[in-house]
Parts: C-alpha cells; sequence; structure tokens
C-alpha cells in the first residue's frame, strides 16, 4: 500500500518550520554578497523528529498543514521571495545548506531540505484569534485538564499548576479554527491529482490537543461537498494524542463547581457552554476518526471511560486494540508509544563527543568535572518550563535527598536546565518566577549554591552530551503524555562504564508506565518517587545509591532496540490504513 506513494497528509498546530524577516534578510545579503547562508536549524523540534521518515517522499507524497507564526510565511507562501529561492538553488546552496522553496501552479508550496521533501501549508489567523484559541483555550484550559488523571488534583495541591480556566467565547474560538484547518486540508486533497485520478489513497494524521474537533468537521464538509462514496472510502483519518487524558471521575469535582459558579452568575444564556458540554463534544468528536493513537493503555482507557458515561457506544478488545461502535461507525483505539531518533542520539554521545556548552559561570562540562572531583554526585534535570514538569516539587525531592547523603559524608549539586516555554500565557510567567524564587531560597536554606539553574535551556545535540555527564537524573513530572527525556537519558549513558553509568528518577507519566509494564526497576537504574511526597522521594533515591544501581544493559538494550520513532510511525500509519478492514 505504502509504495503507491499515496498521500499523507499531517496537521498539527505549529508547522515545521516558519520564515522570519530577519532570516529571509540575512539570505538575501548572502546571496548579495556571494556568500553562503549559515544551514537553519531544522528538525530539532519533537514533532518534526516523529515525522522525520515521512517527509522525505521515500514511500509518501506527503503535506504538512500547520498554522503560521509570523506575517513572512504570507508572503514566502504568496510567492514573494521566490527569486530568494531561485538564486540560493543557482548558486548551489539549496537545499543542502538553505530550504527551497517552489510553489506550484496549484500554489502549492514544496518545501525540500537536505533530505526532507514535503508539501506545506500555512493557515493564517489573526492575532486575537490565535490567542483566544491557542493561548487561552487549548494552553490554558485543554493542556492542564487533560493532565488532570488521578487525586489529589494538582491545581488544589501544588504552587504553580493552574486551575482550567474555561470562557465559552474561546471555546467557539476553538471550533472555528477547525473548521478554518479543515476547509484547507479538504483543498489540498482536491488539488491531489493522484487522488483525483481515481487510484490513491490519503491518509490525513492528526497530531495533539489542538485540534482534537478537526475529523468532525471534516466528514461534514466533505459530504457536504459532494464526495463520492468511493472518494470517501480512500480518505483515512487518525488522530494521536501526545497528552494524557483526563479521568471523567476526577474532574467531576470540577465539572460541579463551574455548574454552581454559572447558577451564582445567573447566567441566562440558552445556549450556553460549560465545562462539560465542551469536553463531551470534543470526546464525541474523536470518534469521527478512523484511528486514535495514545500514549500508554492507561490514557486509552481514560478515553473509553469518558465515552461510556456520556454516550451509547459499544466496546470491544481485538487483538491489541479497542473497536469502538457507535451509530454504524466503528473507531479503532490503540496505544503506541512515541519513540526517539535513537541512532541519531546514539552518534551524540559516542565516544570523542564532549559537551561544548557555555554559560555565565563558564563552561558547562569543566563546572560539572570540578565539581565531581570535589567529591559531589551530579543530580540534573532537563526540559522545558512548564508546571506539569513538577519543577518546584523537584527542589524538595532533591533537597531531602541531599540532607540523607549529607547525613552519610557525601554531598551533591543539581543543574537544573529549564527552556523557556510560552511566555505569553500569565500561568507559565508565574512558574517562572515561583521556580526563580524557590530556587534562590532553597541556596540561601542551604548556604552555598547546590542548585545552578539554567533557564535558557540547552540546544541539540549538547543537551544529549550534558545528561550523559549527569549522575543522577531527575525526571519528576507531575504528570505527562510520555516524557522522552526519560528514554534520552538511558541512551546517553550506553557508552559509558557500567560502573559509571547513573540512575534515572522518574515519576509519574508515560515513560513510567511503559518501563513498569516492561518490568524495569530499582535493579536496571530506575527509581520511581511520587514528587508530591518529597521526603520519600529524597530517601528511596539515596537509598538506591548505597545500593549502587545503575542503569542497567537491559533497559538500555530495549530502548535503543524498541523506542524506535519510525517505528512509532510506521505502526500509527498502518493502524489508519488497517482499521476498517479489521471492522
Amino acid at each position: 500500500m505504502a509504495g503507491q506513494m499515496n498521500d499523507l497528509i499531517i496537521l498539527s498546530n505549529r508547522g515545521p518550520f516558519s520564515f522570519s524577516k530577519r532570516f529571509l534578510d540575512e539570505a538575501k545579503e548572502c546571496l548579495k554578497n556571494g556568500i553562503r547562508p549559515k544551514p537553519p536549524n531544522f528538525g530539532e523540534g519533537g514533532l518534526v523528529q516523529a515525522m522525520s521518515s515521512l517527509l522525505k517522499r521515500e514511500t509518501w507524497n506527503p503535506t504538512w498543514i500547520g498554522a503560521s507564526m509570523g506575517d513572512m510565511d504570507i508572503d514566502v507562501a504568496r510567492g514573494h521571495y521566490t527569486p530568494l529561492f531561485i538564486g540560493m538553488k543557482n548558486e548551489g546552496w539549496a537545499p543542502e545548506h538553505f530550504p527551497h522553496i517552489e510553489i506550484d501552479q496549484d500554489n502549492r508550496m514544496r518545501f525540500r531540505y537536505k533530505g526532507y521533501d514535503f508539501n506545506m501549508r500555512f493557515v493564517f489567523f489573526d492575532t486575537k484569534h490565535m490567542h483566544s484559541y491557542y493561548s487561552k483555550f487549548a494552553n490554558g484550559f485543554l493542556w492542564p485538564l487533560m493532565h488532570l488523571t488521578r487525586s489529589p488534583l494538582f491545581y488544589k495541591k501544588t504552587k504553580t499548576f493552574p486551575r482550567p480556566c474555561f470562557e465559552k467565547n474561546d471555546f467557539i474560538q476553538y471550533m472555528s479554527s477547525g473548521v478554518t484547518f479543515a476547509n484547507i486540508m479538504i483543498d489540498e486533497i482536491r488539488k491531489s491529482k493522484d487522488f483525483r485520478d481515481g487510484g490513491k489513497e490519503v491518509i490525513v494524521w492528526n497530531q495533539d490537543y489542538h485540534l482534537m474537533q478537526i475529523a468532525d468537521v471534516s466528514r461534514a464538509l466533505i459530504q457536504e461537498e459532494g464526495f463520492s462514496p468511493e472518494e470517501k472510502r480512500r480518505i483515512s483519518m487518525g488522530h494521536f494524542m501526545h497528552t494524557p487524558f483526563f479521568d471523567i471521575h476526577e474532574i467531576q469535582g470540577l465539572i460541579r463547581e463551574d455548574k454552581r459558579a454559572r447558577v451564582k452568575a445567573q447566567n441566562s444564556d440558552p445556549f450556553g457552554e460549560s465545562i462539560e458540554t465542551v469536553l463531551m463534544k470534543l470526546t464525541w468528536g474523536l470518534l469521527s476518526n478512523d484511528f486514535i493513537g495514545f500514549q500508554t493503555k492507561e490514557y486509552c482507557d481514560s478515553y473509553l471511560e469518558a465515552l461510556q458515561e456520556w454516550f451509547p457506544v459499544q466496546i470491544k478488545v481485538v487483538d491489541r486494540c479497542y473497536e469502538i461502535t457507535c451509530q454504524d461507525q466503528v473507531t479503532t483505539v490503540g496505544n503506541f508509544p512515541i519513540g526517539l531518533d535513537v541512532n541519531r542520539i546514539l552518534s551524540e554521545v559516542s565516544d570523542g563527543k564532549v559537551l561544548e556548552y557555555e554559560t555565565e559561570q563558564g563552561n558547562l562540562r569543566d563546572s560539572i568535572r570540578d565539581q565531581r572531583k570535589s567529591g559531589k554526585l551530579i543530580f540534573g534535570g532537563l526540559e522545558r518550563c512548564d508546571y506539569t514538569k513538577g519543577l518546584v516539587e523537584r527542589l524538595n525531592v532533591f533537597y531531602h535527598a541531599l540532607n540523607k547523603l549529607k547525613a552519610s559524608g557525601q554531598d551533591a549539586l543539581l543543574y537544573q536546565v529549564t527552556a523557556p516555554s510560552r511566555n505569553d500565557n500569565a500561568d507559565y510567567r508565574n512558574l517562572q518566577e515561583v521556580l526563580e524564587h524557590d530556587v534562590l531560597a532553597l541556596n540561601r536554606k542551604l548556604g552555598a549554591e547546590y542548585v545552578i539553574h539554567l533557564d535558557k535551556g540547552i540546544p541539540v545535540p549538547q543537551n544529549y552530551r550534558f545528561m550523559r555527564e549527569v549522575d543522577v537524573m531527575l525526571v519528576t513530572p507531575l504528570e505527562d503524555g510520555l516524557n522522552l527525556v526519560a528514554f534520552e537519558y538511558i541512551l546517553s549513558q550506553k557508552y559509558k562504564d557500567p560502573r559509571e553509568r547513573g540512575m534515572l528518577v522518574l515519576s509519574t507519566s508515560g515513560a513510567s508506565r511503559v518501563l513498569k509494564e516492561k518490568g524495569f526497576g530499582e535493579e536496571d537504574g530506575i527509581v520511581y518517587v511520587n514528587p508530591m511526597k518529597a521526603k520519600e522521594g529524597g530517601e528511596r533515591v539515596v537509598q538506591a545509591l548505597k545500593k549502587k544501581n545503575r542503569l542497567s544493559e537491559k533497559v538500555i538494550h530495549y530502548v535503543e532496540r524498541e523506542r524506535k520513532v519510525d517505528d512509532w510511525a510506521r505502526k500509527n500509519i498502518e493502524a489508519i490504513l488497517n482499521c476498517r478492514k479489521g471492522a
């Protein structure tokens, strides 16, 4: 099937590449002066890495549809910079050192850079619309709510996790953005000559929670636009949820609070939306997909429980998936946890590859080695600055571990690396302020700088090399869809002497569920903790250190062999294509 070069449409809120004025102006200056431009970073983001094997026009004709992140994207899409791209190609600099953009007679934009070769389509929204549907509804409401998977509800028990904030107008904007995406997706299908000629299939693969309603909208538009039954048969739709999925039982209190607030406000809107009605619509809308992929079985089960709570569905187990039947429509649901670019990571931490990163205090590798020579264990943390990551709680876990170590004559230091994230959101700005305050307060309490906070992040590939230097890696989210850092750290230790490998401290996440399911525990160098029980977590870390637990060859071998991102992409595509046959 895949060998016939069928069409693959990838949908995501953020596109794979965005053109800034600075980037384009610098490129024009280089071309004018005959200087080869510096190759831009492309493929560093997690989603692009996950799609990497699908974006090379080897087995698919790929198109990526994503929202524009800047005004220059409009000018590039309209062909205003075509002379620049032609000039770069004529100089021999594109596509190896610079992206090459071609715009065909159907105004389809083809993006080629190094080994990548795919069509790219921007979706344009005004700033207010983007702020409402993206920043407020998707990030301010859906993101925290999806992470409410168990008791206690984090927004009631932690300093930085916000209560999901719902406003009706933001939901309306969210739905309208899905309509815009759906219309553009259907336009791309219409432009496919291979599809029009009658032989090729189209797979539409949607990513994440920003566009949960798009399959439902797309099915209605396809019906309205008069696609034939045979054409409908050749369009398959899938959705992968990179996030957790909320627990319907745990959020009942939140739903009741919302209802009471509406009654108290004497809201007389006869068409008013509530948290419950919105979640019902999004949960129902996902059923318009042929296949829905989740990171873990627990998230699958949470979705099925929400369906059963609200709708008359029939669910049966087929092989390792579920089939949901409702109103003569069948949707398959399965768990396929995402993987990593294993070969790339291993190449970046092999012998001879060293950490080269400068901080305000100097060279990071030299600093770590000096601290180790002075007898300190090196604790590390690395992620974007997000309240789901348990960053503030992690400080307490480290504090209690440090106290236990000091009592036995040992010492330690924590390098916490956080990359800035969603700075336009007040909840994230609050997290940054609380984190900075608590780091300073803890260091004052300890009488020295025991926590070194690097708040600019560390870019690829230096991040992998940083992890290689860490003795105890703290991956302590409150909840996380998967958390690839846990697997990246395991791989980073492969080429070290087994006696000098580090230890992974891991809390509730897709990664912990996957590793526990495979039977990996403390004997394999993985310590499971609850970041909200900091003292207990710190003690467990020190106990494992005393036992000299290190990451085992077995767990490294598992990640190396079984957690490859190309396998994840292939399994999802096959599931989308084959689920109708199974039904």
